[in-house]
């Protein structure tokens, strides 16, 4: 079905509401360069939790990178090493809208051919502001969230080499063709990267001139695990998986793939074995809901929000304690002591329960998976099903 929206309203605290104008970007003072200034000034506008929500906060590093095949509108790194690139294109050109697709996949293509000396360079070269920043990691260095910059340098190295960033094309008024855009990429099974496809509405208060900002993603891609690289005369092509293979590939999110990844750093074993235990409770009406942990969730009908049966933290841990707050406390109390007979743990109270080892460490998901399976899908089972028959309080 086409979206359709009305005209919005700006409400004031007093009840007064104001007229709002849709901008036609493209001319006078609304330009690109304007467009793209916005959104390196206010990162949050891009809509990046909602499309790789493993990412977190974004920092604007430079506007005009250059590279290989010209010059990335705009370029932004996460305290972890995660990158963005952006493009802004007003749709009312034609040439964009055949372009846009080839153009992100070109760019992706020359940073992946970058180590993380010349990755930076480059970004240093662009218009990151006055002063500009002495490194790259000087841009992440103050965030509470950031690695420290051996780490910080290893991870973007990483995520130049395997080409896994998120591309975000952004406009003012994208088009139904444009937004067919995006499936395209999915028959590029080499593409180590997210696609979306982001509209930014420009509204404008009649009466105050101010302006409301509104971004919406249209459409985006899943990551495609592999592809088939080859170099014809020093030109590096990515072409599909031949079809016999490519219907037993996974396809995932690149915050699905950072999350397993570092799982697996724990222990080899344990990405599969969580794959198999989600597939085994999805009948339960289980699902994975994936920040930056991976949290187990469970829609109920007479219940106003998820019930939360705990998350799997990157390193293994297993955090039982959201479950206090979903339903009532001896049943949160009779699915924690399951759990620990199975390990051999025990339940901290008296304010959130939660299973631990020790009193105070959560447990690793070792200690549950693949051993243990099945009295852990069964214990899920036996709650929903207690919380079920009672009455809604």
């Amino acid at each position: 079905m086409k979206k359709r929206r009305g005209t919005p309203v700006l409400v004031e605290a007093d009840g007064c509401v104001g007229d709002l104008e849709r901008l036609v970007l493209g001319a006078g003072t609304f330009t690109e360069d304007w467009l793209q200034a916005l959104i390196h000034d206010h990162p949050t506008l891009l809509p990046v939790s909602d499309i790789e929500p493993g990412f977190g906060e974004l920092v604007a590093v430079a506007r005009e990178v250059p590279c290989a095949h010209g010059f990335i509108d705009n370029l932004y790194v996460s305290p972890k090493g995660d990158l963005v690139l952006v493009e802004t294109k007003l749709w009312r050109n034609v040439q964009a809208r055949r372009e846009v697709v080839a153009q992100a996949l070109d760019y992706v293509a020359a940073l992946t051919l970058l180590d993380y000396a010349s990755f930076e360079a480059a970004l240093l070269r662009g218009n990151s502001g006055s002063p500009a920043p002495k490194s790259l990691y000087a841009c992440v260095a103050d965030h509470p969230d950031a690695l420290d910059e051996a780490a910080f340098v290893d991870a973007v190295s990483a995520n130049l080499a395997r080409g896994r960033m998120l591309v975000v094309v952004l406009g003012d008024g994208i088009r139904r063709e444009v937004e067919a855009l995006a499936a395209l990429l999915q028959a590029h099974a080499g593409a180590h990267f997210t696609f979306a496809l982001v509209e930014l509405a420009i509204w404008r208060n009649v009466a105050t001139g101010a302006l409301l900002a509104i971004p919406d993603t249209l459409a985006q891609t899943v990551m495609i695990e592999r592809g088939i690289v080859t170099v014809q005369n020093g030109d590096v092509r990515i072409g599909p998986v031949p079809a016999r293979v490519s219907a037993t590939l996974r396809a995932q999110s690149i915050s699905d793939e950072m999350f397993y990844e570092a799982l697996g750093q724990t222990e080899p074993g344990l990405p599969q074995a969580l794959r198999d235990f989600l597939a085994r409770v999805e009948p339960l009406g289980v699902y994975p809901d994936l920040k930056t942990a991976l949290s187990l969730k469970v829609d109920v009908a007479d219940a106003s929000r998820p019930i939360n049966l705990g998350y799997v933290a990157r390193n293994g841990q297993v955090w039982t304690n959201p479950l206090t707050a979903c339903v009532p406390r001896d049943l949160a109390l009779r699915y924690n002591e399951t759990l620990a007979a199975l390990i051999g743990g025990v339940v901290a109270t008296p304010n959130d329960i939660v299973l631990t080892t020790n009193g105070k460490s959560a447990p690793k998901l070792s200690a549950l998976l693949p051993a243990h399976a099945e009295g852990w899908a069964r214990a899920i089972a036996e709650l929903l099903g207690a919380y079920r028959q009672r009455d809604p309080q």
